[in-house]
Order: structure tokens, then C-alpha cells, then sequence
């Protein structure tokens, strides 16, 4: 037995995969009844025939009824409701586009704002969708990329794959880099590509580690964390604090850092 309870859940999930509440009722309708005409369905539940007609191909459209002939009649027939899984996954999947278009339109909008000239503008993003954004920022440059990063954990986070195509399309640029990383297979891997990436590569010592990463280009630093299920990049665009970062932390660190050297036992993957 459905219970007033169970309906509520009904047409409120019914709700959220874009149905109205005239779509509702005929898509339980159907359910009850079976296969009918549209002309058996508008009279059944007392409502014109020209309404329950357009509803019909607006279900139709989003998955919930399919339709048949029947001779010369067009017959309406309920999908099944095991059905509400697919439709509900690709509810998820068109989520996770909107959400990843949705990092790059807020990216655009920001740049069309003024900033003032001595407030730092500072933008807050999670999930790997904004260090992938991070990254196509990078590719505006003209100039120099700093990356002081755990490049083992970033790497895993995007995948060395996906990383690697990021530095050909940035050398591709000509756009020069240089970066600290720890002792890491993916360091080697990378350093025996350096002159087709154009980057130099110095390590810490193996017995330091972190979690977070920074990436500087131009008046940007981005600030990443590589917690587990708390990925978080933090932009801040300023002048001042670039060149601060830019030209002396960043400078010192790289001094400190041990040149990395090709090894020839090193093969390009």
C-alpha cells in the first residue's frame, strides 16, 4: 500500500528529474493503467485532450513514456520504473558538465571585473575541476611558470597522463618553467623530457613532505591543497604579493633545491 508519505517521495523525485505536476499525474496514470491511447488517457482523467497530448511528448522526450502503433493508433506506453536509474544518471552526468562549464564561465566573468589596484583579488575553487582550470590559466602567460609543488600526489589527483599533455600544449606555448618537487619516479619521468618541455626540475630533500602545492604566473599565485576529498585551489592576483613570492621565496627555495640531472638510465615515456 502507497501511503501519503510514499507519494510525497514519488512526485518529489518525479520533481527533480523535470517533470510538472500534470506530467506526474499522467505518468502514474499510465503506470496504473497500461498501454492506452491519448485519447483514452484524456478521458480517463478528465483533462482536454490537447493538454495530456503536449504532456505526453514532454515525457516522452524525457524518458519516461515511449509510444507504439497500434493499427492506426498511436498507443502510449510507461517505461518501466527501473528505468528512474538511467534517468537519474544522466541528470548526474549533465550536474557534473554544468559544474565543470561552470568553473570556466566563473573564471571569465571574474576577468571582465575591475580589480582595484591594491586589493588583492582572491578566487576559491574545489575539486579537481579547479586545478584543471588552474592549469588552462597558466596557458595564458608570456611568461614563466613557477611550480612548487608534491608533484607525486598532484599527479595521482590528474592523472600523469592528463599532467603530461598540460606540459607539451604549455611548451607548445614556449612558455619556460621551473619546479621544486621531491624525490618521485614522476620527477624522473618528467626531467628526462625537460628540453621538449622546456623546464628545469630541482629537488627537496626526500625527507620533507607536504600536501599542497603553488603554482605562479604573472601577478597569480594559486594556492592548492591535495587533501584527500578536500582538493581546494585558492587564486590570489596581486602585484605586490606575486613579485614578493615570484622573485624572493620562490628564488630562495630554488637555491636551497638540488639540481636534478638527466639520468641515463631514464627513458622518456
Amino acid at each position: 500500500m502507497v501511503t501519503p508519505a510514499d507519494w510525497q517521495r514519488i512526485t518529489s523525485l518525479l520533481g527533480s528529474l523535470g517533470c510538472n505536476e500534470r506530467e506526474i499525474q499522467i505518468y502514474l496514470q499510465c503506470l496504473r493503467a497500461g498501454p492506452e491511447t491519448v485519447r483514452e488517457i484524456a478521458q480517463q482523467m478528465k483533462q482536454n485532450r490537447i493538454t495530456v497530448h503536449s504532456a505526453i511528448d514532454q515525457l516522452i522526450d524525457k524518458g519516461f513514456l515511449t509510444e507504439t502503433r497500434r493499427g492506426k493508433k498511436r498507443i502510449i506506453i510507461a517505461e518501466e520504473p527501473s528505468s528512474i536509474h538511467g534517468l537519474l544518471q544522466k541528470k548526474q552526468n549533465e550536474l557534473k558538465l554544468l559544474r565543470a562549464n561552470a568553473v570556466y564561465v566563473a573564471g571569465i566573468l571574474e576577468s571582465l571585473k575591475a580589480p582595484h589596484a591594491s586589493r588583492p583579488t582572491v578566487k576559491f575553487y574545489e575539486g579537481v575541476d579547479g586545478f584543471k582550470y588552474m592549469l588552462e590559466e597558466t596557458l595564458k602567460t608570456r611568461g614563466e611558470v613557477l611550480v612548487f609543488t608534491y608533484v607525486d600526489l598532484f599527479s595521482q589527483v590528474l592523472g600523469p597522463d592528463y599532467l603530461e599533455d598540460y606540459f607539451i600544449r604549455r611548451a607548445a606555448k614556449r612558455i619556460h618553467t621551473r619546479l621544486i618537487f621531491p624525490p618521485c619516479q614522476f620527477a624522473r619521468r618528467v626531467n628526462a623530457k625537460a628540453k621538449q618541455y622546456r623546464i628545469q626540475v630541482r629537488l627537496l630533500p626526500p625527507e620533507i613532505r607536504w600536501k599542497s602545492g603553488i603554482f605562479s604566473w604573472d601577478t597569480t599565485i594559486a594556492l592548492m591543497s591535495y587533501t584527500e576529498g578536500r582538493f581546494t585551489t585558492t587564486f590570489v592576483e596581486n602585484p605586490d604579493i606575486a613579485h614578493f613570492y615570484r622573485s624572493v621565496i620562490f628564488e630562495l627555495c630554488w637555491r636551497q633545491a638540488k639540481p636534478m640531472e638527466a639520468d641515463k638510465n631514464d627513458k622518456a615515456p
